[in-house]
This record gives C-alpha cells, sequence and structure tokens, in this order.
C-alpha cells in the first residue's frame, strides 16, 4: 500500500487517480477533523498530522511506499523531517518526496533552502528514497496570472527577464507514480521541467494568441508585488517566500538553472511534457469568453 501525504494538492490529487488507476492500494493522510471528501474514489482516508510524528506512524502501518508533499509553511522543514523520521521507524521500503527545481544547490530564497534542507535529510536518513525537483507549475498562469491581467490588457510580476521551464502538475504525478510503482528509481534525484523555458514576454505572447486580445508583461518592483501579495490577504512569510523566489528566477535570468528543460516527463512516462500551449487550449473556450476585449483591443 502506498500513503500519499499532500493527497488534497493537486499533484497529490492526480497521483492517487494515477495510482488507483494502475491498480494500486492508495491511502491518503487527513488531519483530524478534515473531511475525507473530495479525495478520489478508491483511496483510503487515514488521521494523521505533519506536526505529530507518533500520528504519522500510526497512518504508516502496513505502508510499504510513502510520497511526501508538504504545502509551504514556516515550519515545513520539521513536519517533513517527522513524516522521514515515522518512515524510518515503520521501516517504509521507498520514501518519494516532491522537492524544487534548484534545491541542488544553496540559495537564499525561502523556499528552496528549506526544500535543499529536507532532501539532505532524506539522503542521509538511510530510506530508501527518489526526490522528485518540479519546477513552477503551469497552473499558476490560468490561476494567479491570468486573474491579475488588468483593463488595459496587462499583468505585472517581478521576474525580470528570467526565463523558466514551467511543468504541468500532472506530468510531475506521473513522473512520481512511476517511481513509485516501478522499480530500479531508488536514490534518484528526477529534475522535472517542461518542454521550453519562459520568459513571461513569452507568456503575455501565448496569452495573446489563446485569447484574441492584446496582452502585455510589466516588469514589476519587488516591494510592489509584495504589497500586492499582502493585500490579496497573504500572511507576510509567504509573501516575502514567494518575492524571494522571484528574486531567485531573476538571478538565474534567461539560462540558468530555472531555465535548463529535462527529458525526465518523456523518460520515465513514454509521452512528452505538456506545454503552455497545451494548457491553454484545454481552457480555450473559458479564456476567449473572459477575455475578449472591445472590438480592435
Amino acid at each position: 500500500m502506498i500513503l500519499v501525504i499532500g493527497g488534497r494538492s493537486k499533484i497529490g490529487a492526480a497521483l492517487i487517480g494515477d495510482l488507483l488507476g494502475r491498480g494500486q492500494r492508495v491511502r491518503a493522510l487527513v488531519r483530524a477533523g478534515e473531511a475525507a471528501g473530495g479525495l478520489a474514489a478508491g483511496a483510503e482516508a487515514v488521521t494523521g498530522d505533519l506536526a505529530d510524528e507518533g500520528s504519522l506512524v500510526t497512518a504508516m502501518d502496513g505502508i510499504e511506499k510513502v510520497f511526501l508533499l508538504c504545502s509551504a509553511h514556516p515550519d515545513a522543514v520539521g513536519w517533513q523531517c517527522n513524516a522521514i523520521d515515522a518512515a524510518r521507524r515503520t521501516q517504509v521500503q521507498l520514501l518519494v518526496r516532491s522537492s524544487i527545481l534548484g534545491a541542488d544547490r544553496e540559495s537564499p530564497a525561502e523556499f528552496i533552502s528549506a526544500h535543499t534542507t529536507c532532501d539532505r535529510y532524506l539522503e542521509g536518513s538511510g530510506l530508501p528514497y527518489v526526490i522528485v525537483r518540479p519546477n513552477l507549475f503551469l497552473q499558476n498562469i490560468p490561476e494567479s496570472t491570468i486573474p491579475a491581467i488588468d483593463s488595459s490588457g496587462t499583468f505585472y510580476v517581478d521576474a525580470g527577464e528570467a526565463r523558466i521551464s514551467m511543468v504541468d502538475t500532472r506530468d510531475v504525478a506521473a513522473v512520481a507514480a512511476t517511481v513509485l510503482t516501478e522499480p530500479g528509481h531508488a536514490g534518484a534525484h528526477y529534475d522535472i521541467t517542461g518542454p521550453e523555458a519562459l520568459a513571461y514576454t513569452d507568456v503575455a505572447a501565448k496569452l495573446t494568441s489563446a485569447t484574441g486580445r492584446h496582452i502585455t508583461y510589466a516588469d514589476a518592483p519587488d516591494d510592489a508585488v509584495r504589497r500586492a501579495l499582502l493585500g490579496a490577504g497573504l500572511d507576510e512569510w509567504f509573501a516575502n517566500a514567494l518575492v524571494g523566489l522571484y528574486q531567485d528566477y531573476r538571478r538565474s535570468g534567461a539560462g540558468g538553472f530555472a531555465a535548463q528543460v529535462t527529458g525526465t516527463v518523456e523518460r520515465l512516462t513514454g509521452r512528452p511534457a505538456r506545454s503552455l500551449d497545451d494548457l491553454l487550449a484545454e481552457i480555450a473556450p473559458t479564456l476567449q469568453a473572459t477575455h475578449r476585449g472591445p472590438a480592435g483591443a
């Protein structure tokens, strides 16, 4: 049986569906008081909390493999170390951890630094493991970028000229499903990217094509982005961490770590990684209906 920690995330939900489709028995961790609804039919819910190692030991009873994904939080490092310790105590045969691209290097960015710490803890744990390191998610475009387009057709991001090989969360899940169900991956580190490295000027051009409306990217100062994030209801820690991540992307530039394109998705799943064009084509009717500007716009 496979335990999925983070089963309500985009990657986790897709992974559960993929594993069930492969005939695997799946258990999903839910917090006490959290309804099990929303999990795929066929997945078994088990109560536990990443802050409580004892509850994780109980949740891992009878578990052979674990997928570990933790949401961004100031305590995320301690929580994930708890899960790794619980897996070691219960002699889990393989732990697959979702990290982030760039976590194989030192970085001042909170998100990357925290993942680097967790990766190293897992590597030194003695557990058989696989670390998957996805780049920025393509789903951020329809969920965050598109809703932020203003009446003039402009959206603002503090990305400078950075190029980022954004990846579809469903492709990350497919890679995780492969390493959880096929032999020969223990000890591997898989960097997972989309098929192309995009600057946000490229994103704007693709949105223009998809919506039929002229869309423009404007590089924004970090302070303006931070204020906008706080105004949208994010707490200060998370807003600062997001700004720090994009600072790292800018340092990466047009050809650095964030721009690397790997063949991991196709090599492990047998099909090409989804592109932004693919994702926009899926939601094209909604885009064109929502973003159709005035005549001549």
